[in-house]
């Protein structure tokens, strides 16, 4: 398990060790460190971030099923300039690097961030999420994400079609990230929630997705979904990851991927 390095060309971007947290999980920088420590991780990857304000998902936000939960949030956030505003001063404080993940609600909006993300000094690396997107799309998200002169992450849905992921490493991405694919169950009182699929049933689906994004063969893979053991962690390496994103684990039991804590 060696560091991940990835360059824009212009700047580098080192994973060291090659696991961090995936979007979601802690926070914007790095408010879930009580859950883990955040120096056992190579580097911290932002909520989703939006250009303007984005309010949480109403209702019901998620469901546990046998192996996993569905967890649909809406994404909600303060839009980019309040986040810059509040957080960059802790992003500069931190020993390693900061991947930002950007919301992606149109090129010309992921545009208009990057580029004023090239001017951060703390912000090691953009993660930008491409959700569905059909391939033209996805190059595009792609290509407006490079303003920012950083290693650009395209985050794709680990059921992606493998046309996606060729177009966005044609695009210039540094890597390829697997993110949670989507689902839907029934409520009890009958309504229809979607969100976000995550925990330790989604290994095989994940470790499937990884093998077809390898066929890909432009750039690196990081490995999501399903790692919820140091086992599954190892299995992903040895299938040919270059990194790996820990998600739900890191709220429940950290120690189960990571190790223990070590002693003070």
């Amino acid at each position: 398990m060696t560091a991940l390095t990835l360059s824009s060309g212009k700047h580098d971007l080192t994973i060291d060790p090659p696991w961090m947290n995936a979007a979601g999980f802690l926070g914007f920088s790095g408010e879930g460190r009580r859950l883990v420590e955040l120096k056992r991780l190579g580097a911290l990857v932002t909520h989703p971030v939006s250009l303007g304000p984005r309010s949480p998902a109403q209702g019901r936000r998620m469901i546990e099923y046998p192996g996993g939960f569905l967890l649909h949030t809406g994404l909600p956030g303060p839009g980019l300039a309040a986040v810059l505003r509040r957080h960059r001063r802790r992003w500069a404080a931190l020993p390693w690097p900061v991947i930002l993940h950007l919301l992606a609600q149109s090129p010309a909006e992921v545009h208009r961030m990057a580029d004023v993300l090239g001017g951060e000094d703390a912000v090691g690396g953009i993660e930008v999420g491409l959700g569905e997107a059909r391939p033209a799309e996805a190059a595009a998200l792609v290509s407006a994400a490079q303003a920012s002169t950083r290693p650009v992450l395209a985050h794709l849905p680990l059921d992606s079609p493998r046309d996606v992921a060729l177009a966005a490493a044609g695009a210039g991405a540094c890597a390829l990230v697997l993110g949670p694919p989507r689902g839907a169950f029934h409520t009890p009182d009958g309504a229809s929630l979607r969100g976000r699929l995550f925990g330790p049933a989604i290994l095989p689906l994940a470790l499937r997705s990884l093998e077809r994004f390898l066929e890909v063969g432009k750039c690196p893979v990081v490995a999501g979904g399903g790692i919820y053991t140091r086992q599954a962690m190892e299995s992903m390496f040895a299938a040919g990851a270059s990194a790996v994103q820990l998600d739900g684990i890191l709220w429940t039991e950290p120690e189960a991927v990571l190790g223990e804590r070590p002693a003070p």
